[in-house]
């Protein structure tokens, strides 16, 4: 008993194992999981990074007090004020003062003031693991420690697959969702011009009602043209209308149902989708960032393709206030969703593409056919 009961135990939680792994390889699970592993990254990256930052910032910082300060005394210190023992003395701080700068500057100093404008604040650190994982790299933060770079490695490691197979599921189901709205734009077309001409053939019935109406109980005689065809009356021409218009809506389905089998998403409207997503983004970094409409579309352009010069980069999303958060946070979606969005346009051309390719390798078969 004691068996089945630790089998059955055994079993539940083998269950429970694969639901997790199903879910966080699930749509949902894959985004969960890609935003909670940034996450940590920025975790780990400002615990590491920001002890380091912050002392580099202040050994410059008491270098430059103490250089400042020995030339103040040395001023005050000489009773007869001789130039070239001034001079020297001040030459002398120059010079402790570029080695300990020059030092710094090797371990990763920046020129920034201590505690101003620090990189390694929480929203910086998240960016970084971003950029790390999208491949994107801008390079203007990166590890300075040896267990920063280690970890980075590390971190790449697992996170690029990561990200790899997130862009790939979701392109893919962003392409299928593209796909059935484009199927459905076609189908409301056709809808439209089926409406339009049941409309036209009620206004055609209603006119022929009229005049049969007005003509009866008076001999009426016919069209040659109805005679021809062995009608006699009004009703046989109403017969006639309401066959031609069945037979139109009839073409008019089997075109839409043609379309529809054969539909792909035009290469125009991929392109145009991705040059109007390009074109929000550039929108908006042009008003948080004050760079030009150029500048700003350059950086979009630059980060969704992953090339990341960083030359550009969103410098008011990496401050720690609210107003930075909420950008970061902004930025964050609209790359991840933008390298996304990348991958289903890919996809899609990619289709367009074979589409046309055996629409010509046809082409070319059935003219060989001809020929011979």
């Amino acid at each position: 008993m004691s068996r089945r009961h630790r089998r059955s135990k055994v079993t539940r939680v083998v269950n429970l194992v694969k639901k997790i792994i199903a879910f966080f390889f699930s749509h949902i699970g894959l985004c969960a999981l890609v935003v909670g592993y940034a996450l940590l990254g920025a975790v780990i990256f400002k615990a590491v990074e920001q002890p380091h930052e912050i002392d580099i910032q202040r050994k410059v910082f008491d270098a430059r007090t103490r250089a400042v300060n020995k030339i103040w005394d040395t001023t005050f210190d000489i009773n007869r004020l001789n130039s070239s023992h001034w001079n020297r003395t001040v030459m002398e701080q120059v010079e402790i003062f570029k080695k300990v700068l020059m030092h710094s500057i090797r371990r990763g100093f920046d020129g920034k003031q201590l505690n101003e404008n620090s990189q390694w604040t929480f929203t910086g650190a998240f960016l970084y693991s971003l950029t790390i994982i999208t491949t994107i790299g801008y390079g203007n933060t990166a590890a300075k420690t040896y267990v920063g770079k280690t970890l980075t490695m590390l971190y790449a490691i697992i996170g690029i697959p990561l990200m790899l197979l997130f862009l790939t599921n979701i392109g893919d189901v962003m392409a299928k969702i593209f796909r059935f709205l484009y199927a459905q734009s076609i189908r409301l077309k056709f809808r439209l011009i089926l409406w339009h001409k049941k409309r036209k053939a009620a206004k055609i019935r209603r006119a022929n009602s009229l005049v049969s109406r007005l003509t009866r109980g008076h001999r009426v005689k016919t069209d040659s043209s109805v005679d021809s065809f062995g009608l006699g009356g009004g009703a046989d021409v109403e017969d006639l209308l309401t066959a031609r218009v069945e037979m139109e809506q009839l073409e008019v389905r089997e075109t839409a149902a043609a379309q529809l089998e054969a539909a792909t998403v035009p290469m125009s409207l991929v392109v145009f989708t991705m040059l109007a997503y390009l074109g929000v983004g550039t929108a908006t970094f042009s008003i948080w960032e004050q760079w030009t409409l150029l500048e700003s579309f350059y950086f979009c352009y630059i980060s969704l393709t992953t090339i990341g010069f960083g030359d550009k980069f969103p410098k008011t999303s990496v401050k720690d206030d609210s107003e930075a958060n909420f950008k970061l946070v902004i930025t964050s979606v609209y790359l991840l969703f933008g390298m996304a969005l990348l991958a289903m346009c890919f996809n899609l051309a990619q289709e367009e593409v074979q589409n046309k390719t055996r629409w010509i390798a046809d082409k070319f078969r059935s003219k060989d056919d001809d020929d011979d």
